[in-house]
């Protein structure tokens, strides 16, 4: 496949593939309130420990973020995801198991956590390797299929929870995450053929001039050689006066090696991306972002069931009115933005103002079931809109090549970040007694983001936004590098 066959042919198969691979691994994470809610009350887990286990899956999940960029440079996306999936399978199915708090992190926490942020990168690079001017539109179909399960499984799971209880229900899970290894073989690896071709003509011309300058200069080695010999004689007359410089070569040397040594993680992870003030800001503001997020999600069946005072059932609708509307959002939202021309940072920042608004609506009127219908309805439309767009910031700031590096460093990021903040709401829970402060709290974070968007230039229209206008020009990779440096050296 050659760059000018991006876009089209296979792409389409590799976003079916990573369709696949969300639907298969994403539901427990997304029904993580709902599946886990009545094991928790046994076990008589408070409202702290849930926020820590639901962050600790996340700080572990991105804290691999280094190790990603490494490992796409050694193996492909493919045996990557491949092995992701195996691993969120296996450690669904030891979850189910767990009836303690040690065990649950051992197997949500650690196992999962760790398949999951082996296999995100992995779907992340296959998309933005195959896609070129149809970035925005694999993105938005492809997250918009992958909200389908949010639709059925919370009614799903109701079921299964009555039937065969939460063993049970994980475990026809665990079926359910090994169909990622179906979608994980759909990532067919991305090979340039036009390089190849490049490649081969200077090689045989390499070789040829390499042959033809070891014949002409057979001769001249025996000359070389002699002369070798009288430079050794001298040498050793010299030996003792010049034992002291080779000591200090050597200690130079090693001095060297280690900076080489330092030099190639620094390379290999790409960590001069952090000397760039504006991808800072921004990666952090995204990681509050997800936080705060993350928070509302895990914890909705828990906040409409204490302050609405709804059964599991009207809990699963509510959930599932959500997630119709994401996918309306998703589908609806990207083809305004490309009418309009809006980018991902405006929606991004506009998503953070509604779902602000919306935290406060719900803490105040959340008894009224019309109101939160309304809240639903809202949500899922913002969270369809987050979905596509801020999952296009970091590849529309950087170029192809540093994608996996500038993905790693923002999923540690996140992962620290999640460890540090998430478990803080729970706290707040448990001291206030109730969801509304948790609400707040959660809303003083998404304003915190969007303050943090502005110091990093993401609120302002112009900015980096030139720099996305250029890169969607340029028909090469080599001039999304070239676009890319030049920008950080003029700052």
């Amino acid at each position: 496949m050659t760059r000018s066959k991006a876009d089209r042919g296979w792409a389409w198969m590799v976003v079916l593939g990573v369709t696949i691979i969300n639907l298969s691994v994403l539901p427990v994470q997304q029904c993580y309130g709902l599946i886990f809610g009545k094991r928790f009350t046994s076990l008589g887990i408070t409202a702290t420990q849930t926020s820590l286990i639901l962050h600790l899956n996340g700080t572990i999940c991105c804290s691999l973020g280094l190790i990603s960029g490494p490992m796409m440079k050694r193996f492909s996306f493919r045996k990557v995801a491949l092995f992701g999936g195996l691993t969120v399978a296996v450690g669904i199915f030891t979850t189910a198991f767990a009836v303690s708090l040690p065990a649950i992190i051992v197997g949500y926490c650690v196992i999962i956590g760790i398949g999951q942020g082996i296999i995100y990168p992995a779907t992340s690079l296959a998309l933005n390797t195959y896609f070129r001017k149809k970035r925005n539109i694999a993105m938005g179909l492809c997250v918009t299929l992958t909200g389908l399960g949010p639709i059925v499984m919370p009614l799903l799971i109701v079921v299964l929870l009555d039937a065969y209880a939460t063993t049970g229900t994980l475990l026809i899970f665990a079926g359910i995450a090994a169909n990622s290894l179906v979608g994980a073989c759909l990532l067919k690896p991305f090979i340039n053929t036009n390089e190849i071709k490049t490649e081969d003509p200077v090689r045989e011309n390499n070789i040829k001039n390499a042959t033809m300058l070891k014949n002409e200069n057979e001769s001249d080695v025996e000359k070389c050689v002699a002369e070798c010999r009288l430079l050794t004689n001298q040498e050793q007359v010299q030996e003792q006066e010049t034992e002291l410089e080779r000591v200090l070569e050597k200690t130079e040397t090693k001095n060297v090696k280690k900076r080489g040594i330092f030099q190639k993680i620094s390379a290999n992870l790409d960590l001069k991306l952090l000397q760039d003030v504006r991808y800072i800001f921004v990666v952090i503001g995204m990681g509050i972002s997800l936080v705060a997020e993350t928070n509302f999600n895990a914890l909705i069946p828990f906040v409409l069931d204490k302050l609405s005072g709804l059964q599991i059932k009207e809990v699963a609708t509510i959930m599932s009115i959500q997630a119709a509307f994401d996918i309306a959002g998703r589908l609806c939202i990207p083809l305004l933005a490309q009418k309009a021309n809006w980018t991902p940072r405006y929606l991004a920042r506009a998503e953070k103002c509604v779902t602000v608004c919306l935290y406060r609506v719900l803490s105040t009127w959340g008894d009224n079931y019309f109101v939160v219908i309304v809240v639903a309805v809202i949500v899922g439309v913002a969270k369809g809109t987050k979905a596509v767009f801020q999952a296009l910031i970091i590849p529309d700031y950087v170029p192809l090549e540093r994608l996996p590096a500038a993905s790693g460093i923002q999923m540690v990021c996140n992962g620290i970040l999640s460890i540090m903040l998430g478990p803080l709401i729970g706290m707040v829970h448990d001291l206030t007694g109730s969801y509304v402060g948790a609400l707040y709290f959660t809303s003083a974070m998404s304003m915190f983001c969007v303050f943090l968007w502005l110091l990093g230039g993401l609120w302002t229209p112009l900015g980096s936004c030139t720099k996305t206008e250029k890169d969607e020009n340029e028909a090469t990779e080599k001039g999304l590098s070239a676009n890319w440096n030049e920008n950080q050296e003029n700052r």
